[in-house]
C-alpha cells in the first residue's frame, strides 16, 4: 500500500471516529444528567485547549520531523481519554477526561494534514481528494451511530469513536518518516508566520470565519427545533451539508486549476455570508436544510483551501507549526469567541437577530481573506 493510501485510511478511521462522537456527545452528555451550562462549558474547556495544544503539537512534530511516533502518540492519548470519558460519571472526572481528550485531538488534524502534504509533496494539491474520504466515512458514521444510539443507547458511541482512534493510531505508524528536516526554532516560525503581511491577513479573515461558522452552528439545531422541526430532520440538515464538502474536495484540483486557489476561499466566504443572511429570513425547515448546501460548499472549500494556502506559505521546516497555528487560530480561538458571543447576541436578538448579525460579521471575514489571498493591481506608471 502507497504511503498516500495509507493516510487515506487514516483519514477514513479518523473521521469515522468523529462520525460517532461529534454529533452525538451533547446527546450523551445529557443523558448523564448534566444541565445545557455545563455542557456548553465543558465545550469551551476543549477547544481553550485546542487553542494552546494544536500549535504546540505542531512545533513537536516541526522540532523532531523525522520521528514517526508523535501522531500516534497524540491519537493513543486521545483514546484512552475517550475511554475514561465512557464511563465516567462525576463531573470533575468528566473535565478531566475531557481535557486530556482535547490534548490528543488537537494534534490529530495540523499533524495528519501535515503529513499527507508531505507525503503529496509536489501534487500537494491533491490533498482535497484524500481528505473527501474522511468526509465520506464521517456521513456513513454519523448515520448509523444514530440508529444504534436508539436501539441500545448513547453509551454505544465510545464502541466506534475508541477503536476509530486506535485504527487511526495504528495506520498513522506505518507512515514513512518525514523527509523534512529541523529548520528554525518553531516558536520563531510561528512568530514569523503572524509577521507575514500575507498570512498575517489570512488568519485574522480565518478567525472570523471561524467565529461566524460556529456561532450560525451553535445554535442552528435549535433554531429548526423551535420551526417544528423533528429530530431526523436536524440530522438530515448536518448530513446535507457534508455530502456537499466530499464532491468538492475530490474536484479541488481541477477547480484550483480553473479558477486559482485564492478565488475558491473568497468565494467559500461569499457562501456563508449567503447562508448567514438565508438562515435570517427563512423559516421553512425543509428550505433550510436545502439551504445547509450551502454551508458544505464553503466549508469544503475553505478547509481545503485554507490548508493548501498556508501549507504553501509555510517556512521551510514548519509545515507542521503553521497548520497548527491555523487550527488554533480558526477552530480554536475562533470557535471560543463564536460560541460565546454567539450565545450573548441570541439571547439579546433572538436567534434569527443572531444570524443577522453573523451575515454582516461573515461579509467582514469575506472582505479580509480576499484583501489578503487575492493579487494586488497596481497602477501602471503613466
Amino acid at each position: 500500500m502507497s504511503p498516500v493510501a495509507r493516510a487515506t485510511v487514516a483519514y477514513i478511521a479518523y473521521f469515522t471516529a468523529v462520525g460517532a462522537y461529534w454529533p452525538y456527545i451533547p446527546v450523551y452528555y445529557r443523558g448523564l444528567g448534566l444541565d445545557l451550562g455545563t455542557i456548553g462549558l465543558l465545550a469551551a474547556l476543549a477547544a481553550a485547549t485546542q487553542l494552546v495544544a494544536s500549535p504546540a503539537w505542531g512545533a513537536i512534530t516541526d522540532r523532531f520531523p523525522r520521528s514517526s511516533l508523535i501522531l500516534p502518540a497524540a491519537v493513543f492519548l486521545a483514546a484512552s481519554a475517550a475511554t475514561g470519558l465512557a464511563i465516567a460519571r462525576d463531573l470533575p472526572l468528566i473535565a478531566a477526561c475531557v481535557l486530556l481528550l482535547a490534548i490528543g485531538l488537537s494534534g490529530v488534524s495540523p499533524m495528519l494534514d501535515a503529513r499527507t502534504l508531505d507525503l503529496l509533496g509536489a501534487d500537494r494539491i491533491r490533498y482535497g481528494q484524500v481528505r473527501a474520504w474522511g468526509s465520506v466515512a464521517f456521513i456513513v458514521t454519523a448515520g448509523l451511530v444514530g440508529l444504534l444510539i436508539d436501539r441500545q443507547g448513547n453509551g454505544i458511541l465510545f464502541a466506534i469513536y475508541v477503536p476509530g482512534l486506535v485504527l487511526t493510531a495504528l495506520v498513522s505508524l506505518t507512515f514513512p518518516r518525514g523527509r523534512r528536516t529541523r529548520s528554525i526554532s518553531p516558536l520563531r516560525g510561528a512568530w514569523d508566520l503572524f509577521r507575514q503581511r500575507t498570512m498575517g491577513l489570512f488568519l485574522l479573515g480565518a478567525l472570523l470565519t471561524w467565529m461566524m461558522l460556529t456561532a450560525v452552528n451553535a445554535f442552528f439545531s435549535i433554531h429548526l427545533i423551535a420551526l417544528g422541526a423533528p429530530a431526523q430532520t436536524v440530522g438530515l440538515a448536518w448530513i446535507v451539508g457534508a455530502a456537499v464538502e466530499v464532491p468538492l474536495m475530490w474536484a479541488f484540483p481541477m477547480l484550483a486549476k480553473r479558477f486559482g486557489m485564492e478565488r475558491l476561499l473568497v468565494a467559500a466566504t461569499v457562501a456563508f455570508v449567503l447562508r448567514a443572511t438565508s438562515y435570517a429570513v427563512v423559516t421553512d425547515p425543509t428550505a433550510l436544510v436545502a439551504l445547509t448546501a450551502l454551508e458544505g460548499f464553503g466549508f469544503g472549500l475553505f478547509y481545503v483551501g485554507g490548508v493548501t494556502f498556508v501549507s504553501q506559505r509555510a517556512p521551510a521546516g514548519l509545515a507542521a507549526t503553521a497548520q497548527g497555528v491555523f487550527t488554533g487560530v480558526s477552530a480554536g480561538l475562533g470557535t471560543i469567541l463564536g460560541s460565546g458571543l454567539g450565545g450573548l447576541v441570541a439571547s439579546e436578538l433572538t436567534i434569527p437577530g443572531l444570524f443577522a448579525v453573523c451575515a454582516g460579521g461573515s461579509t467582514v471575514a469575506a472582505a479580509v481573506v480576499a484583501y489578503a489571498v487575492l493579487p494586488t493591481r497596481r497602477p501602471v506608471p503613466s
